[in-house]
């Protein structure tokens, strides 16, 4: 796999909550990312940010087609009571042209249940390219052990003129001092096969 490098601060939300997800909204912070799957772009995204303002962007690769993707935007984190909501508006720049990109990262608990969701909205600028709407993953997870949480997640993958992707499986979470590391494992609903992914998050 080719050597990624990005500004970014938006997919960090996929780790469980640590030190420096806490700190967004008190002063400086920052982030760095790494997520890799059997199917989708691997990425490496890195982001700082201002009291609840941040710069974000991201560079992706998928080294079986030769897909790359470079993205840069600015976002901002809300906070309601029980919920935390990033929310962010990006470009995507990649050989086949550039996209306007808007995504939302919910973090939803409940008592012991967490919920979680990743939506990305994909727009051509010139709309000559169908739009892309995905969900990767929405998950909930409950804590296993003081360090491991564990349960299931789903991913959505929609686009105009093409069949919805759906796949289902299970996401497993261990929470490091400063960072977090997870798995999904997850199998497509229609039998068309299995993915594996993982990521990791570090806060600063």
């Amino acid at each position: 796999m080719n050597i990624l490098f990005s500004l970014s601060a938006i997919l960090a939300l996929r780790a469980q909550t640590a030190r420096g997800q806490e700190s967004a909204g008190t002063g400086t912070w920052g982030f760095v990312t790494v997520r890799y799957d059997t199917r989708s772009p691997a990425s490496i995204f890195t982001g700082y940010g201002w009291h609840a303002g941040f710069a974000m962007g991201g560079v992706s690769h998928n080294p079986r087609n030769g897909y790359a993707e470079l993205v840069g935007g600015v976002g901002a984190v809300f906070r309601t009571r029980g919920s935390e909501h990033w929310v962010a508006v990006a470009t995507a720049g990649t050989g086949a042209g550039s996209f306007a990109q808007i995504y939302w990262l919910p973090t939803v608990r409940i008592r012991a249940v967490t919920s979680r969701a990743q939506v990305k909205w994909t727009v051509s600028y010139d709309g000559k390219t169908p739009q892309k709407l995905s969900i990767s993953p929405v998950s909930l997870t409950v804590p296993l052990s003081r360090r491991l949480s564990g349960g299931v997640a789903t991913d959505i993958s929609a686009a105009e003129g093409a069949r919805t992707r759906i796949a289902t499986g299970l996401e497993f979470r261990v929470r490091l001092p400063g960072a977090a590391v997870g798995v999904d494992a997850l199998r497509d609903v229609k039998g068309d096969g299995s993915r594996f992914r993982l990521f990791f998050a570090s806060f600063f």
